[in-house]
């Protein structure tokens, strides 16, 4: 059992290792900014602009956050943002989400600036993808095309207005068919408690009672209390602690075979598919493990 367990921990850690690998939102804009520093000459004039996003604010904070790191490179003169607004009105220039090569180089022409830098960030995968170009005015030449991945986080899921979208924790009950039967399969009913500790990774525990109603010469229950680690390997949708999860679990089975109990240790490994809607959830899964060899139903329950 030992073993089992040593199994399930590296299997986990192995995927979700490089989830925490990856850089939070400030971290990464302090890399765009080391970039962009590296490819500048003495005393360059560079223009940032409001970076494509589904939300203006991640945009603007983006845009902010750069400026700021830039005022603090004397090798780096920023345009000011009060002829940044003069030359915006005269071209009649608005957030409207995407800015082309074109425009950016119109733009920043009549600003004087010499260097361009702009872009976009969308989410895939569980992460958002920054691109930042950084575009030379009088060639015409990219000076930089780069993609950074960005890790969600109370920042990145406020700026994307995307918290009051977040649920945390499931409440549901599981209905199965497993193998804790001596001839073929028993009926199984429980219920399921999980808190999601990042957007990918979540910990809960489970109750299991089956009960082997195919046995006529005894009555037998299997009663199995469960801690369990889970992980979303790939959200279809993009919302957090969805889609296709693999599970590790552990914990203890106690049998109730007429006056006798008897005990053995539990583990297994879960494949699920968790499908939202608003605060509810259903997902089927399949699971397999020692001693009760596998077992497949759904859980449903409330999100919150």
């Amino acid at each position: 059992m030992i073993k089992k367990i040593f199994f399930i921990i590296f299997f986990l850690s192995f995927y979700f290792l490089p989830v925490l690998a990856k850089e939070n939102l400030d971290m990464t804009l302090q890399k765009v900014a080391d970039d962009v520093s590296v490819r500048v000459s003495d005393k360059t004039i560079v223009c940032v602009l409001d970076f494509d996003s589904k939300s203006k604010n991640m945009g603007e904070y983006i845009r902010d956050s750069l400026i700021s790191v830039f005022s603090e490179n004397p090798n780096i003169r920023i345009v000011t943002r009060q002829n940044m607004d003069k030359v915006e009105k005269e071209l009649d220039y608005q957030y409207s989400g995407y800015v082309s090569d074109e425009t950016a180089l119109s733009l920043c022409q009549r600003l004087g600036a010499q260097e361009i830098v702009f872009g976009q960030i969308d989410e895939l995968n569980n992460v958002y993808i920054l691109q930042v170009k950084m575009l030379n005015v009088e060639t015409g030449a990219y000076s930089l095309f780069k993609k950074y991945e960005v890790s969600h986080s109370a920042k990145t899921e406020q700026l994307m207005h995307h918290s009051s979208a977040t649920y945390k924790s499931s409440l549901g009950f599981i209905v199965e068919a497993n193998k804790n039967s001596v001839l073929l399969l028993s009926p199984a009913g429980g219920i399921t408690f999980d808190y999601s500790v990042t957007r990918c990774f979540s910990v809960g525990v489970k109750a299991i009672v089956s009960y082997d109603f195919l046995e006529k010469n005894n009555t037998i229950y299997a009663v199995e209390p469960l801690g369990f680690l889970r992980w979303y390997v790939v959200s279809p949708s993009g919302e957090p602690s969805s889609g296709l999860f693999v599970e590790g679990q552990g914990g203890a089975e106690l049998l109730f075979v007429n006056s006798d109990f008897k005990t053995a240790g539990s583990t297994g490994l879960t494949l699920g598919f968790r499908i939202p809607t608003e605060n509810f959830y259903c997902e089927p899964f399949l699971r397999g493990g020692y001693p009760y060899m596998f077992g497949a139903g759904i859980s449903a329950g409330f999100r919150f």
